[in-house]
């Protein structure tokens, strides 16, 4: 497109001749000429050095001429984009006003001097929006800029997920669509979420049965008591069978009397404790699950038969926690817990599909980080009770119980699922931990696992028998010190705990034969060497000349001292030489 000029040879001569016109104009009585629109400000340059106009507004720009240049010129390459006059007010100052959202150059021709080429940006006016993030959230470091069209970029950090919410709301208000809002602001803060769940059930089951059958056969008749299924021959069997549910048989060798006695009482317990953690980061959804897919029998028909669904089972939990500005974490929480039961299956068309137990909780609450909550529970008691007897003769006390059966099952429930979120940061290189589950064994040699039925070993090297002493493999892991056994229950007697003496100088155990010894069990002190003999000073002949020092024992020799206060020379001390 081609630019539109202004040809005006003499501006400033014209604007002082249209002011003299206004000014004679008012004093001939006729009405003043319209003022011309307010003036919002100066117009802004950004970081380009383009000048930002607001779309719809008013802003003057001064070209900051030097004194004695003359503009010639004023031209804009777009009109429609920006409209260009000169200050009634102030010549030497220009007039923009936006009128299209876009990009134009403008154009100053300067008498005797090169154009001045401008780039302007006509932009909808952000002053309002800035103000309104600035007072509805002080503790923001918003920037909003606009985008191509009517499209603004916010960016900057804020303190927590909801400051970044509402600063989006207002830009999506001050534009009229919040998909011309392109939010890149950041929430800053402990922002990564560690949540530790622990799922603890217990299940007690108590079962207590009674009955109590009998037979007497005959040569003519027989008279049997089958109320709890104990015997099951028909008449006129002699014996009668009795079947395994009955704990306790007896009868008369020299009568005809056999009797089957059930009197069991059964006690059952299940605990189950399942602890999944998960990190993830604020505002953004994890899940996860250790378990397995189950086939069960589905309503679609296959190839060859039934149609097969898999079911997925285990641990699995689901999470979205979200960090506020205050340090409180609210999270949105569903932790799930399932298992296999072939208890609760059906059987169609002759095959099984197995059921499923399930523990399973769908909350929201609102905790700081470290805190815990026991987000769900549950206590349950079951009690199924049975009786089954003859009448008139199960009613008869004592006697009615063989005649009867009593079958009494009680079944207690506790299920307790608690929850701890922690703002948690990344391991630094040396906090990184130096050995993973399944790295700190190896497999066992052919000695090992064939004679010592070893299945895995710690790492290194180990020497089986230390003279006559065997060393277990558990002494050559680096944690034996960690768990020390008392009383010398893993160890045995000895000493320092060893079980048996070592022979002087033999190493014990550790990583590698001949190297340290392990902490845990150090290897028997070496004798202390004993204690250096002092000998008795000699006295000399007083006339004798003085001779050379002989030699002491050991093959060492004593020197000369000088004597001590008193005439006498000093003690000598001689070391005993060690002993082999």
């Amino acid at each position: 497109m081609h630019p539109t000029r202004y040809a005006r040879r003499r501006p400033l001569t014209g604007g002082l001749v249209l002011m003299a016109g206004l000014s004679a104009a008012a004093a001939g009585g006729q009405p003043p000429a319209p003022m011309p629109p307010l003036v919002s400000g100066q117009a802004q340059v950004d970081k380009t050095g383009a000048l930002l106009v607001p779309l719809g507004g008013l802003v003057s720009y001064d070209p900051k001429l030097a004194k004695g240049d003359i503009l010639q010129d004023v031209s804009v390459a777009q009109e429609n984009v920006l409209a260009v006059r000169i200050n009634p007010n102030d010549p030497s100052q220009l007039l923009l006003t936006g009128r299209t959202a876009g990009l134009t150059q403008l154009t100053l021709t300067v008498k005797d001097k090169a154009k001045v080429v401008l780039d302007v940006v006509v932009q909808p006016d952000l002053s309002l929006l800035r103000n309104l993030i600035r007072r509805t959230v002080p503790t923001a470091a918003v920037d909003v800029q606009p985008g191509v069209g009517n499209v603004i970029i916010l960016s900057g950090y804020v303190s927590s997920p909801q400051d970044a919410d509402l600063v989006a709301r207002l830009a999506g208000s001050a534009v009229g669509n919040p998909n011309n809002v392109i939010n890149a602001v950041q929430v800053g803060g402990g922002q990564q979420v560690q949540i530790d769940v622990v799922v603890a059930q217990v299940s007690r089951t108590e079962l207590r049965n009674r009955g109590f059958d009998f037979a007497i056969p005959g040569s003519t008749g027989t008279f049997q008591s089958i109320v709890s299924g104990l015997i099951t021959s028909p008449l006129g069997v002699n014996p009668p069978t009795i079947t395994g549910a009955a704990n306790i048989q007896f009868g008369l060798l020299r009568g005809p009397f056999f009797g089957a006695l059930q009197a069991l009482r059964s006690e059952g317990l299940a605990k189950f404790l399942s602890e999944p953690r998960v990190i993830t980061q604020s505002g953004r959804p994890a899940f996860f699950r250790a378990g397995g897919q189950q086939a069960i029998i589905s309503g679609t028909s296959g190839i060859t038969g039934p149609g097969v669904q898999l079911v997925p089972f285990g641990t699995e939990l689901e999470v979205v926690p979200i960090v506020y500005g205050n340090g409180q974490i609210w999270l949105e929480i569903n932790p799930r817990i399932s298992a296999v039961s072939q208890g609760l299956g059906i059987v169609v068309g002759g095959s099984n599909s197995p059921g499923f137990t399930e523990q399973q909780v769908r909350t929201a609450i609102m905790l700081e980080s470290g805190q815990t909550y026991a987000i769900g529970g549950l206590i349950e008691t079951s009690v199924q009770a049975s009786a089954t007897k003859v009448p008139v003769l199960g009613d008869l006390p004592y006697v009615g119980a063989g005649f009867s059966r009593i079958s009494h099952q009680a079944v207690e429930t506790e299920l307790v699922i608690l929850v701890t979120p922690r703002l948690v940061g990344p391991l630094n290189c040396d906090q990184a931990p130096k050995r993973l589950p399944g790295m700190e064994t190896r497999s066992p040699d052919d000695y090992e696992l064939f004679l010592e039925n070893i299945l895995e070993a710690p790492r290194g090297q180990r020497k089986v028998c230390v003279g006559r002493c065997y060393n277990a493999p558990w002494k050559c892991d680096p944690t034996a010190a960690l768990f020390p056994c008392a009383g010398g229950v893993c160890t045995g007697p000895g000493p320092n705990g060893a079980g048996c003496a070592a022979p002087h100088g033999a190493v014990r155990h550790g990583p590698v034969v001949g190297g340290p010894i392990h902490p845990a069990h150090p290897a028997p002190a070496m004798p202390a060497p004993p204690a250096p003999a002092v000998l008795p000073p000699a006295v000399p002949p007083p006339a004798a000349p003085p001779a050379d020092p002989a030699p002491a024992a050991g093959g060492m020799t004593a020197p000369t001292l000088p004597a001590l206060p008193g005439g006498q020379p000093p003690a000598v001390v001689i070391p005993e030489a060690p002993r082999n």
